[in-house]
């Protein structure tokens, strides 16, 4: 599962999409969303759209969406006894299927929608029927048949009314149109199964590493916050250890607990070190600025605030960085927040009131238990 982000804000309010892929069978379901939907909201969605018509999951493949990371979500399919599984955070392959179908279905919903910009959730459903019925280029089968094992009616073909029987112009132009998006998406699809091998050969790089060996890897952009970025010289670091192997396109290296990095690296993101064993820790601190290997820890939180927009609002933390001044104090996001440290941001939430006016910033030092100071009155 993974979500289309970015798309316009329709009339009811959507502006992402939830997609949810089966394994086995290519089946896809494109469920609208918002894009400030927390983990309760999602999995309501799935039980709605997708237990409700499969069953529960024997196991879910995401990305590390906050959302996915989140104690609620963990705890959760640890219950229902359904396994989570993680792709690498910024090439992830192991989520393949869904990153495939999110730029699959970003093509079908730029052919369909063009000028409908804002009414681009009306026409999920049907795109969703005319993908499930197309032949998956993996299984050479539609999602439907290998589900089903049927083909399903399509309403390609508009079978003609005697002249004698009265029709509706309304239903006449809607029957139209459903047939009309059936054909854009087919071709659409076929298109991409058609330039898909060829891209994806020209691109793959054919390596394998074995367990022990060492490697340097490439250090995209994603990896460091845009400020910090800039200031990185090697393009490359390592070399490091690789310790296991997670399918056919990711690998998990043995990285120093200093560096704010996921261990999961793609393929395309590896290279054979050829240097010596015995100058592994030399290397790293050459081709890795210590600047960038420490991981940001917050100290404590200040303060925190409910910013109202138009489109309901959303929450901001005022923190307090380990070692920093406090000239270098940072407003941060909801969703930095989690990702720099949850355990933190969820006992900040678990020892302040759910009222905005009422919260009370909190702070973890060390090993000591979590301490709650007053809010001072009439901050902005």
């Amino acid at each position: 599962m993974d979500f289309v982000l970015g798309l316009p804000r329709t009339q009811r309010g959507f502006d992402s999409i939830f997609v949810v892929v089966d394994r086995f069978s290519k089946m896809a379901h494109f469920i609208p969303c918002k894009k400030a939907s927390d983990a309760s909201y999602v999995a309501a969605l799935f039980f709605k759209e997708v237990v409700r018509l499969h069953g529960l999951p024997q196991s879910i493949v995401s990305d590390h969406d906050v959302k996915f990371m989140s104690y609620f979500w963990k705890t959760l399919w640890a219950k229902l006894g359904t396994q989570l599984k993680f792709s690498s955070s910024f090439h992830p392959q192991t989520d393949g299927q869904t990153e495939v179908v999110n730029r699959s279905l970003g093509n079908l919903l730029r052919c369909i929608v063009r000028d409908q910009l804002r009414k681009w959730d009306n026409i999920l459903p049907q795109a969703e029927f005319a993908f499930n019925s197309s032949t998956n280029r993996t299984t050479g089968y539609s999602p439907f048949e290998v589900a089903y094992g049927l083909k399903p009616k399509q309403p390609i073909d508009l079978i003609p009314l005697p002249t004698s029987v009265r029709t509706s112009q309304d239903g006449d132009a809607f029957a139209r149109h459903i047939r009309d998006i059936h054909e854009k998406v087919r071709e659409k699809i076929k298109i991409s199964n058609e330039n898909y091998k060829e891209a994806a050969d020209a691109h793959r790089r054919y390596i394998q590493f074995q367990e022990g060996d060492l490697v340097m890897v490439r250090l995209r952009p994603e990896r460091f916050h845009p400020s910090t970025y800039q200031k990185l010289q090697a393009k490359k670091a390592g070399p490091f250890r690789v310790l296991k192997r997670l399918g056919e396109n990711a690998y998990l290296l043995e990285l120093p607990s200093n560096l704010y990095f996921s261990p999961i690296f793609n393929v395309d993101d590896l290279y054979i070190y050829h240097g010596h064993h015995n100058n592994v820790s030399e290397e790293l601190d050459l081709q890795l600025p210590p600047t960038l290997s420490l991981r940001p820890e917050i100290e404590y939180v200040l303060d925190d605030q409910l910013v109202s927009t138009r489109q309901g609002g959303y929450k901001k933390f005022l923190v307090k960085w380990r070692g920093k001044p406090h000239s270098e104090n940072t407003w941060i996001t909801t969703t930095d927040f989690q990702k720099i440290n949850p355990d933190l941001y969820e006992l900040y939430q678990t020892f302040n009131s759910s009222e905005p006016s009422s919260f009370k910033p909190g702070r973890i030092d060390g090993g000591k238990p979590f301490k709650v100071y007053s809010r001072k009155k009439g901050k902005t």
